[in-house]
């Protein structure tokens, strides 16, 4: 095995762990925008039409996160094949369980929609 691909392999690894946080971060900071534009409305007591462009663009926002996300995952998928087919090494971080893990162990999915 190339020490050149071992080490391609590790950058992309980290590459995609630092993405990976940058998107589930923009996930929660927008999950907690769009928690508070309605409770902001509320105690303003501003009519319903009030900042509702804000609220599409930003709900929209968040809804292109969760879709990157997915294509995120069909990365992983996509990288896995040409791990397999080149040899490369397995790298994985931290404690997480690997999907297929959970469907072995009978474990409830973590799937929310």
């Amino acid at each position: 095995m190339s020490k050149n691909r071992d080490d391609a392999t590790l950058r992309v690894y980290a590459a995609l762990e630092e993405y990976e946080r940058a998107l589930d971060m923009a996930a929660k900071h927008g999950a907690l925008l769009a928690a508070e534009l309605p409770q902001a409305r509320l105690d303003g007591n501003f009519a319903m039409e009030v900042a509702q462009g804000a609220f599409t663009h930003f709900y929209n926002s968040l809804s292109t996160i969760v879709t990157a996300r997915g294509q995120v995952v069909d990365g992983h998928r996509a990288l896995a094949v040409v791990q397999r087919k080149f040899n490369l090494p397995v790298v994985a971080g931290g404690e997480k369980t690997p999907p297929e893990k959970l469907i072995e162990a009978g474990a409830p999915s973590l799937r929310v929609a």
